[in-house]
């Protein structure tokens, strides 16, 4: 598609109020090693323009759109999964992002990431607190561990999870307050760091006396992307489940499909 035809090119078509939509940071100056994404709802479309709700405190002020923050865009269209370039705009006082589009926009075969149920041991902190701070405190955990090679002081409890590199399900007893954001310590093998992720809330079921509560990865360092789905994948041979060769998964990707390399004959 020419530069012309982008300009020109009507995606409201694609997308529909009320779709959930996922943002993931492509911006230059983010750090490359982290996935960082955030998700909300589409409240408003049109041709080349986008507006999502996002259903918790970001801690993003308007004045920081002065400086360009461009996302990928990635939601779903007729059953495919699509992704087009979005720069940030303005975010208005009743946190609503508001994005141009722009560029070519990609359909890809969405996929699912491997996922296993399994305990471990894990600690979780959930805070009624913006998305900033939790990052702000998950650069300042991940700087100490990486300088120190030492782990967290955190009591960690076994835990029965549904674990995946893109996030996670756990049961929370009713009692106890669901936040919007919180920040898990996974241990994956007692002779390594600490996952440590932060995760928003994307779904919430009720069971007897427990919340079943679904969480999608908003930031988290790649390599331990990688490590988790490996964890899962030796979960997955040992309990002789055949795990088919592994596949990009484009909405785990700060990158779109038009800039990979061309691959060599």
């Amino acid at each position: 598609m020419s530069k012309a035809q982008a300009t020109q090119a009507d995606f409201s078509r694609y997308f529909a109020l009320k779709q959930r939509a996922y943002l993931i940071n492509m911006s230059e100056e983010r750090d490359q090693n982290h996935f960082e994404s955030l998700s909300g709802i589409i409240v408003s479309c049109s041709r080349d323009s986008i507006s999502l709700q996002i259903p918790y405190a970001t801690g993003q002020a308007p004045e920081v759109c002065a400086r360009r923050t461009t996302y990928k865009l990635t939601s779903e269209s007729m059953g495919q999964g699509i992704q087009i370039m979005a720069d940030l705009i303005e975010v208005s006082p009743t946190n609503v992002f508001h994005l141009k589009l722009h560029g070519s926009l990609e359909m890809y075969q969405r996929r699912q990431t491997l996922r296993t149920d399994t305990t471990i041991k894990i600690f979780q902190i959930r805070r009624d607190t913006s998305l900033a701070v939790y990052r702000k405190e998950f650069k300042r955990i991940m700087d100490g561990m990486n300088s120190k090679g030492a782990r967290p002081n955190l009591k960690l409890e076994e835990t029965a999870i549904n674990l995946s590199a893109g996030g996670m399900r756990i049961a929370i007893e009713t009692l106890e307050t669901i936040s919007q954001l919180s920040m898990f310590f996974l241990d994956l093998d007692a002779g390594q760091q600490l996952v440590c992720a932060v995760a928003e809330l994307i779904w919430v079921h009720h069971e007897k006396d427990k919340h079943m509560c679904g969480y999608r990865f908003v930031q988290i360092c790649k390599s331990d992307q990688e490590r988790i789905n490996r964890y899962v994948q030796s979960l997955q041979k040992d309990q002789g489940i055949t795990t088919p060769a592994s596949k990009i998964n484009w909405e785990l990707l700060d990158r779109m499909i038009n800039t990979e390399p061309e691959k060599q004959p």
